[in-house]
């Protein structure tokens, strides 16, 4: 399904929204992971009935992908060069950061839901990386190397960089991130 569709009916948008905000505020709940909450409790919550919910969904994990969807297409407004070489600043001015990570905590257990953002992360990152080859950049490394090598790096900082809340600023986060991945650690080594 296309939920990028500008045509989509009002009506229709509308129950996304609502569905989608029922999501959300599950997800929100502390303790409440992905795998637990049920296509009932979403529509009780939205009040949406489920005839409706799988007029337009499949199940949940189509809903959250319609979720994500939302979430990637505002990121992707910041520029190309910034998301690759700024991420961290990037993810900051990020519209609803705070909703984000909450849901991010609140799944971090959650092996479904942790699997399918690093799947969407490296589809993300992989489009990006295919740009930049398009551009004229070019790597020494396959880029799908260098998508899971990025992606993993990432996830796990960002991570780190929540739980610790935020408390490094994003600006020496991308210093951090930048050094780690362009430098040579053992430059004084003998390994």
């Amino acid at each position: 399904m296309n939920f990028n569709d500008k045509k989509i009916d009002l009506r229709v948008r509308r129950t996304y929204k609502l569905l989608w905000g029922a999501l959300e505020d599950l997800l929100s709940q502390p303790g409440q992971e992905f795998n637990s909450i049920t296509v009932n409790q979403i529509c009780e919550k939205a009040m949406v009935h489920r005839t409706t919910f799988y007029k337009h969904f499949e199940d949940k994990y189509d809903l959250l992908y319609y979720g994500i969807e939302q979430f990637h297409e505002k990121y992707v407004k910041n520029s190309l060069e910034e998301r690759v070489l700024k991420p961290f600043q990037s993810i900051e001015v990020f519209p609803n950061i705070e909703l984000l990570d909450n849901i991010v905590q609140s799944n971090k257990n959650d092996e479904i839901f942790n699997n399918y953002m690093n799947l969407r992360n490296k589809e993300a990152l992989r489009h990006d990386f295919l740009e930049l080859n398009s551009r004229g950049e070019n790597f020494t490394v396959p880029i799908e190397i260098i998508v899971e090598f990025y992606s993993g790096a990432l996830s796990s900082l960002s991570a780190w960089w929540v739980q610790n809340g935020r408390k490094v600023p994003a600006k020496q986060m991308d210093q951090y991130f930048y050094e780690m991945i362009n430098r040579e650690f053992f430059s004084s080594s003998k390994l």
